[in-house]
């Protein structure tokens, strides 16, 4: 009895504690909070948005380099949503309509990520997997970005 009690009690917080691991927010306040930030446009019916979304929450590497370094949004372009937008006090207000006109979203997956200060460095139109995604992040995580064009950077790793 009381293994399986034990056994109860590791499944419960293991569930809790991976319920409160998701990186993926679906939310309409859009913040840095001192990280960088990923946009994800994505449709319900988009299946590279669902294999990214796997991609998240399967590839150990590209799911720890997220969760620490990065908040990152969905924003579902077949629904109607009106965001906050930014750290500063009144944030910016936005909508799913003024997102993707901004930003020229025009299929999905379509990947934004800015720096913490909420500099647009990359706008990936489409899928890539996840040890592009890697090479794509390290570019904004370790700053490389600042010194470095990214097509420059993308030879040197091997990408292109």
């Amino acid at each position: 009895m009381k293994k399986i009690i034990l056994v109860l009690f590791v499944l419960f917080f293991t569930n809790i504690l991976s319920a409160n691991d998701n990186i993926l927010k679906h939310t309409t306040k859009l913040v840095a909070n001192g990280k960088n930030v990923m946009l994800l446009f994505e449709t319900k019916t988009c299946p590279y948005c669902k294999i990214f979304e796997k991609d998240i929450e399967q590839n150990k590497a590209l799911h720890k380099l997220l969760k620490d370094n990065f908040n990152v949004y969905s924003i579902p372009l077949d629904e109607y949503h009106e965001y906050e937008m930014g750290d500063i006090k009144p944030p910016k207000k936005t909508n799913t309509i003024s997102l993707k006109m901004g930003f020229a979203v025009k299929a999905t997956p379509q990947i934004i990520m800015f720096d913490k200060n909420w500099n647009k460095i990359i706008q990936l139109p489409g899928y890539a997997d996840p040890s592009q995604m890697i090479i794509f992040i390290n570019y904004i995580v370790k700053g490389i970005y600042k010194t470095k064009g990214l097509k420059e950077y993308l030879q040197e790793s091997g990408m292109m």
